[in-house]
């Protein structure tokens, strides 16, 4: 009987110990938590039926190293004509034909109760050409004149198609010419200084041809 009590008393006490070494050196073994995300890739283009896989990682209470939380997140996407999404893989999909290029999306991954995180994608044919063209060329100096621009682009296995609404217009002097409007209507300033304005235009990080505007 007394044997049994002392063995049990050395139980007790090697537990006590074990559980006291477990404190002093992992703070009662506590799991560290997921304080934030970050996600990516982001600001990649897509080509037509293109894929890429998202990523999400988690960074620790504890400072230890990031983890991969991508398949614990609920991924969506907010434009489906630039593409689509897993939502439990963040699995991207470009579909494999792409209205009104470029198209661009938001994807968005939750993680329990944190702040969403957002990056951002975008899906596009491969473009072969890309021409603007300018009316007029020369205008008053004195004068506000209307410049008619226009831009064309050929996509791979397509035709010429107008993308007025769509190119991201570049303007060397703004001076001379602010704006060029999703129209492709621009208007000189007129403010009486001669001068030049270039202008070119990029769709889909496709470079078009340059024209230059003078005013005399």
């Amino acid at each position: 009987m007394l044997n049994g009590r002392k063995l049990a008393l050395t139980l007790a006490f090697a537990v006590l110990v074990a559980v006291a070494f477990g404190v002093s050196c992992r703070g009662f073994f506590v799991t560290p938590t997921v304080t934030s995300i970050t996600i990516g890739p982001t600001g990649v283009t897509l080509a037509p039926g293109g894929t890429i896989q998202m990523v999400a990682m988690g960074t620790l209470s504890d400072n230890s190293p990031p983890r991969n939380v991508t398949k614990q997140c609920f991924w969506s996407s907010s434009n489906s004509a630039a593409a689509t999404i897993g939502q439990n893989t963040g699995f991207v999909t470009a579909p494999t034909t792409i209205s009104n290029p470029p198209q661009t999306t938001t994807i968005t991954a939750d993680y329990q109760a944190l702040t969403p995180v957002t990056a951002t994608l975008s899906a596009c044919p491969t473009l072969t050409n890309l021409t603007i063209t300018a009316s007029p060329l020369t205008v008053p100096k004195s004068t506000g004149t209307a410049i008619t621009f226009t831009a064309q682009a050929t996509f791979t296995g397509g035709n010429p198609q107008s993308v007025l609404s769509e190119v991201t217009w570049s303007i060397t002097n703004t001076s001379l010419l602010p704006s060029i409007g999703t129209n492709g209507i621009g208007t000189t300033t007129g403010n009486g200084t001669a001068a030049t304005a270039t202008v070119t235009a990029t769709l889909c990080n496709f470079p078009s041809n340059a024209v230059t505007i003078t005013a005399q």
